[in-house]
This record gives C-alpha cells, structure tokens and sequence, in this order.
C-alpha cells in the first residue's frame, strides 16, 4: 500500500522525461474516440499537477517543469490565432474541442496563476473565457474555434458543465461566475436522468421553449433533436454511465464555489451520487469503455464522494477501485488496459484535487 500523495509525487518524477524542449508533454488520441489531439490537453493536465505538487512540497524540478508547460501554453503552436487552443485534429470536428477542450487548459492556467504567481496565467484564461458568447436566456455558451470564429452551442452537456466548473473558479472575473452561476441553476439543475440516477449523455439543457427566442426554425430543429435524443436513450446508456463520474466531478466542483446553492440538497444530487452505490452501475463501469479505461471514474467520483457526500469512505472505495483496474504501477498508476497511455496518464491530475490522502495498492 502506498500514500496516493506518493504516487503523484512518483509519477511526477517519472513523467518529467517525457516533457519536450518546447514545454510541451506527449498528446494522446482522446481515448476511445481516436481523434488525433495536439499536446495542448496533456500539457495542461500536467501543469495542473505539477503545481498542485509543488504547492504541497516546494521543488525548484518542479517549477522549472511547469514554468516550461506555461510557456508552451502562450506558445503559437498552442493558441496559433491569439484566439481559443489548438486541441485536436479531426475530420469533421473542430479543433478547440468543444468547451471542454478550453476548460481544461484554463483551469490548468487557474491553478498555475494562484501556485506560482503568475498573474499572466489567469488575464490569458480570463481571456479565453470571455471569448465565448453565453446565451443568458438559455444558460448556454457557444463554442468558438481556434481561429476566433464564433460556432454553435456545445450541445454536449458535460463539455457545457465542465465549462461552468472551471469558469466559476474565475474568481476574480464577476461575470464568469454569474453565468456559472446561471448555468447551474437553469440548466445542471434541471439535466435529464435516467431512472436509476444515472445522468443521460445527451441531455438536452435548458427549457426547450427558451430557444423560441432564437426563431422557430431554431426551435424546432431543437424540438425534433430532443425527440430525436429521447430515441437514444438505451444505445448511449453505457456511455451515459462511462461520463457519469466525470459528470459528479464536475458538480463537485461546483458545489466547492457555490456551496450554499439549493441544488446540493436536491432529489437530483441524491439520486445521481446513489446510484453508483448499486451492483448493477459498478458492473457496467468495468464494461463501459469510457469508464475507468478512459475518464477514471474511480478518482472521479472518489473527489464527489468527499465533496457532495461528505463521505471518506466512500472516496476510498473508488479510489481502490480505480487503481485496482489500471495501475500497471507506480510509474504508470492509470495505464493498465487503455487504449490511449498518453492521455491516462495525463489525467492522473485529476486526483490532486483530492482534499484528503489516502492509501491505495497500485502493482504488485
């Protein structure tokens, strides 16, 4: 057993060799979606942990790696047109990866502004930020490209929630917050679930006669996708369960900037953390292929059972599970059976958001 601070310590240490001399660390293909990417996401998961280690233990290795990160991040081969980042490569999709792909980078350059003092790092995220246009009557923001082209809604609700997440930790940007803030409460607050608790991948946000205000044709294209989506319920159920941890995560999130909101005493926080109590939802995690293998779903929902359900024992049970599914070992805690090793172990990050350490078993 070791002390999951060791782990991310360890891993640092070891993924320092992969960094190039540019700043940049290795891109991954998006797990099981194969897109292409640019090394923009993992060199922005790396940052995030790398400063979050520093903060706990000082390392002048470990600033000087994340300082090249930052660099990498101002860097035209990561933002080419001053404009969103360059995330990845893909026929058919654009290259800013929706609002996801921004929120990962700026709340890597969040983290980065308060740990090293790098003002610099929160006025660039606050700007990206602001180049996004948000529907007020919805409670939804558009996606724009890496160009600065303004493009539709992000009609994915996790890529819109993790947008709200990380824009809500702008704290010094008022704006940011209150749409965070209008996002939760018109559209987190309201997401489609299936019976058992489990949030629908293709949920639809916001009232569907909010989009009246956009003209009928906008209407009704939004009334026959919704009826459209509802058809789908059961083909995107094991992707609704694979993105369901990476859903609590983000409302975790949330609720550590807007505790105070009614929404964390709802039926639907109870009913979204306990489902993943059940038999039936942690048998079809293992089977899912965006579950462990891909959005870590065990370091996921182990930060929203501390967070959402106050719960320590909880966490630890998840956070066993997932390094019982993928730790190869301690130099590749989230590697064992993915298909993308690059972006795994990227998203090791993800576990520095944890408010306690905890013991866990990784290798033999």
């Amino acid at each position: 057993m070791s002390k999951l601070e060791e782990i991310l310590h360890g891993f640092a240490g070891s993924y320092l060799t992969s960094q190039s001399s540019i700043g940049a660390f290795p891109a991954g293909h998006n797990g099981p979606y194969i897109d292409p990417e640019k090394p923009t996401r993992n060199t922005a998961h790396a940052l995030f942990l790398l400063a979050s280690i520093y903060a706990r233990e000082p390392s002048e290795l470990i600033k000087s790696a994340a300082v090249r990160a930052i660099d990498y991040l101002f860097s035209v081969e990561a933002r080419p047109a001053s404009a969103t980042f360059y995330c990845r490569d893909k026929e058919g999709k654009d290259h800013c990866n929706g609002l996801v792909g921004q929120a990962w980078v700026m709340e890597a350059l969040i983290k980065a502004a308060k740990v090293f003092d790098r003002p610099d790092c929160y006025k660039l995220a606050e700007e990206v930020f602001l180049l996004h246009k948000f529907n007020e009557k919805i409670g939804i923001w558009h996606r724009v490209e890496i160009d600065g082209a303004e493009l539709s809604f992000d009609g994915t609700f996790n890529h819109q929630l993790w947008f709200a997440a990380v824009a809500a930790q702008l704290d010094k940007t008022p704006v940011a917050q209150e749409q965070a803030l209008s996002f939760l409460r018109k559209v987190a607050s309201k997401v489609m679930l299936y019976p058992n608790g489990v949030v629908f991948h293709g949920s639809p946000m916001g009232s569907v006669f909010d989009y009246l205000s956009l003209g009928l044709r906008r209407f009704a294209g939004q009334v026959k996708g919704r009826l459209v989506l509802k058809r789908r319920l059961a083909d995107l159920y094991s992707k609704s369960v694979g993105y369901h941890g990476f859903n609590l995560y983000a409302y975790a999130m949330l609720k550590d900037i807007f505790p105070s909101e009614a929404i964390w005493s709802s039926d639907l926080i109870a009913k979204i953390t306990d489902v993943v109590e059940s038999s039936d939802f942690q048998s079809e995690l293992v089977n899912s292929e965006f579950g462990y293998f891909y959005n870590v779903s065990g370091i996921e929902i182990a930060f929203a059972m501390e967070v959402l359900c106050n719960d320590k024992e909880r966490a630890q049970t998840w956070l066993n599970r997932q390094f019982e599914y993928t730790c190869e070992d301690a130099a590749y805690p989230l590697t064992k059976g993915v298909v993308d090793k690059n972006t795994a172990m990227a998203r090791l990050y993800q576990a520095a958001r944890l408010k306690n350490d905890y013991e866990v078993k990784c290798g033999k």
